[in-house]
């Protein structure tokens, strides 16, 4: 597997890529298309997930979309249960006043002191604060089935 060059990246091909419609065509599972990115409503779907063929069939459109047509897809109700996403948040927000009380809020490399906030190690850090949080974060059907469509099986969290 080479790397790209220079020549190889050119500004048309990109706009051309950005100029496609999306034919519903191609995502029957999806349950509409907005600037022609596919939306899934997870809550339709049930326990779809649970069911080797059916889980396989919706991957394979992911894939597809991922892969060859928009290259992005939007997963709404993944979470039935939003104080999951209430935990992580309060808990990452706690991890970034901590990080930035113990640094003096100062700048990295990416933007000048007080730009923005980031955790660097997420996952780690997520975990050893509050295991329980990060179990339920993490064990998302849905993410775990976009996760494997675009990574594969076995995929690591890193």
């Amino acid at each position: 597997m080479g790397y790209f060059t220079k020549d190889d990246c050119k500004i048309e091909d990109f706009a051309e890529l950005c100029e496609q419609t999306l034919d519903p065509f191609a995502v029957p599972q999806a349950d509409r298309i907005e600037k022609n990115i596919p939306i899934y409503d997870m809550a339709r779907f049930g326990s779809a997930l649970g069911d080797t063929a059916q889980r396989r069939k919706l991957m394979a459109e992911w894939a597809n979309v991922l892969g060859k047509t928009a290259g992005v897809l939007v997963i709404k109700n993944s979470f039935a249960d939003l104080t999951v996403l209430d935990d992580a948040t309060r808990i990452y927000e706690e991890i970034i006043a901590e990080e930035k009380a113990a640094s003096g809020g100062g700048a990295d490399h990416f933007a000048a002191a007080g730009a923005n906030g980031r955790v660097w190690n997420a996952l780690q850090k997520l975990c050893l604060k509050d295991p329980a949080a990060f179990a339920r974060y993490h064990a998302n059907p849905s993410i775990d089935a976009v996760a494997e469509t675009w990574l594969g099986r076995g995929y690591q969290m890193t």
